[in-house]
């Protein structure tokens, strides 16, 4: 019995679609408990039909058997009927005796028909529900392999619709964080960050040309003084020769006296 035909049959007359609805959250609650049970179900269902067959075919032999014993007994009387028919038709005396005992065969024959045309019947029977079994086996064996094969790819079906679904849930998570930094709410702290930043390298850049130009004017200041006319200039202008000789100094002594 199917899982339906057990629930229908559990929940009582009249209950298709309530049953058709249990088995519907039966397997979306549990898929795998659900298709296993299903199929365990039609395998007992085939194994029953396989025990039904075996049954028959064994009754059927038996019933041939029998049959073939009457049958055999029934040719037998019969060929022995012939035979004293034949004695009375030839014999010219003493036929009462001959005839009293084909009577007395013949009424065992007419006792033995019955039984032998009914055993004929019970064989064509049984031969009938042997060959409806076993179109009923091979139907519910390929019943049996169609649902594995449904329920295997049904299997894979959901399997790619989860991953799908997590495909689909990642894109659009994507898409909202792609939203959200074109947006202008989610934009305004980096706005904020960029300008710090942009503002710090500007002050970084200006303390750099500062420093820059200090650099170039201590330079220009000791080129000057390392300039010999520059030298002179300014030592003439502070009263004293620039690169003045041991004469001139001399001199410049004694005129301190």
């Amino acid at each position: 019995m199917s899982l339906l035909s057990f629930t229908k049959c559990f929940i009582g007359a009249g209950g298709e679609q309530a049953a058709t609805a249990l088995t519907t959250a039966m397997v979306k609650m549990t898929p795998e408990t659900a298709t296993a049970a299903e199929l365990k179900n039609m395998e007992q269902d085939l194994d029953a039909a396989g025990q039904l067959i075996s049954r028959l075919q064994r009754e059927l032999a038996d019933e041939r058997h029998a049959y073939d014993a009457i049958n055999a007994r029934y040719t037998q009387m019969m060929g022995a009927a012939e035979n004293l028919q034949h004695q009375i038709d030839t014999a010219g005396f003493l036929k009462e005796p001959l005839q009293a005992s084909l009577a007395t065969l013949v009424a065992q024959i007419e006792e033995i028909v019955p039984e032998l045309d009914q055993d004929k019947k019970d064989i064509d029977a049984t031969q009938a529900l042997l060959k409806e079994a076993e179109a009923a086996y091979q139907a519910k064996a390929t019943a049996l392999t169609g649902a594995k094969a449904k329920l295997n790819r049904a299997r894979n079906d959901m399997i790619h619709a989860t991953l799908e679904e997590q495909r689909a849930a990642s894109r659009a998570e994507t898409a909202r964080a792609v939203a959200g930094l074109s947006s202008g709410s989610g934009t305004s702290g980096i706005n904020v960050a960029l300008d710090a930043m942009t503002r710090t390298a500007q002050e970084t850049r200006d303390r750099a040309a500062a420093l820059d130009m200090k650099a170039k004017a201590l330079s220009g200041a000791k080129t000057a003084e390392e300039d010999p006319n520059i030298a002179a200039a300014m030592a003439a202008a502070a009263g004293t020769a620039a690169n003045a000789t041991v004469a001139d100094r001399l001199a410049a002594l004694r005129q301190r006296k």
